[in-house]
């Protein structure tokens, strides 16, 4: 059946206007405050993992700084995110099979800028003993699989810091694996642990979690308000990641997120908001 332009027009109308009802409604929501934590160290600026990345997350005013630990064959803490080391440095091979002698002699830097050739794989005692107190921590646990004690050496190395001063609202630790964050927790009940999901929320199992979780680190893209809302009900609060476009800043702000995981700083206005959605 034919309908005419003008018996359309209405129907356009009413559509376009629900549509600006909409917009204003979540741009006039407010922003809720959130920590900035820099994705292993501020990695859009510097090499990932690396002293550098890591100062100059505190330069640009971070509140955390997110990074990754394993173990090597000598059974250091070593701040690396892959299981080896092709990717990010010269040299070949597992972190779990090459001692720190061999591991302070790839170079961690040049694959990102000939201005960071001298950068070295750190050590987690190093990073605590440079950046502990100057800014937050959070530690990834990556699979113990292969190293079943990291756990444990992760959990004294941290109390020995803590016992020396440094305030355990400082530090966190995360981990896919659900059963060493539980593990972790009854070692270290005064420091902060979080789960990391990849995969949609199953609420049933967020009692289960608040056990020994107090945070969970959610895939951006699993987020809504709902989830959030239901996990705040548990006591969770909520970090988004990994963030690497402007946009999504606001988008997470707006869904009331507690921290926010990216590569660089935020650095979007409110003004800009009305654009970026007509944007995406």
């Amino acid at each position: 059946m034919w309908v005419s332009t003008s018996a359309r027009r209405p129907f356009f109308l009413s559509f376009l206007l629900c549509l600006i009802v909409s917009l204003l409604s979540f741009i006039l929501q407010p922003f809720q405050p959130f920590q900035s934590i820099a994705h292993r160290g501020a990695s859009f600026y510097a090499p990932e993992n690396t002293m550098a990345a890591f100062q100059k997350a505190v330069d640009l005013g971070f509140d955390f700084i997110e990074f990754d630990v394993q173990l090597s064959k000598d059974s250091q803490l070593v701040v690396i995110h892959d299981a080896d080391v092709q990717r990010t440095t010269d040299g070949v091979g597992y972190i779990r099979n090459l001692t720190i002698k061999e591991i302070k002699l790839l170079d961690a830097g040049s694959w990102f800028s000939p201005e960071f050739s001298n950068e070295r794989i750190p050590l987690l005692e190093e990073v605590l003993q440079q950046f502990g107190g100057k800014i937050g921590l959070l530690i990834e646990m990556k699979s113990s699989k292969n190293q079943p004690q990291l756990t444990k050496l992760l959990s004294d190395t941290l109390m020995k810091y803590v016992d020396n001063g440094l305030k355990p609202s400082t530090l966190k630790v995360q981990s896919f694996n659900i059963n060493e964050i539980k593990k972790f927790h009854e070692l270290s009940p005064t420091v902060s642990s979080g789960i990391l999901l990849e995969k949609p929320l199953n609420i049933l199992h967020f009692e289960t979690y608040s056990q020994y979780a107090s945070f969970l680190s959610v895939n951006h893209q699993l987020l809504s308000k709902s989830i959030i809302h239901q996990a705040k009900q548990y006591g969770f609060d909520i970090y988004s990641w990994t963030i690497k476009k402007q946009y999504q800043f606001l988008m997470m702000q707006r869904l009331g997120v507690n921290a926010i995981i990216s590569d660089e700083e935020c650095k979007e206005s409110n003004s800009r908001l009305l654009t970026l959605i007509f944007q995406l």
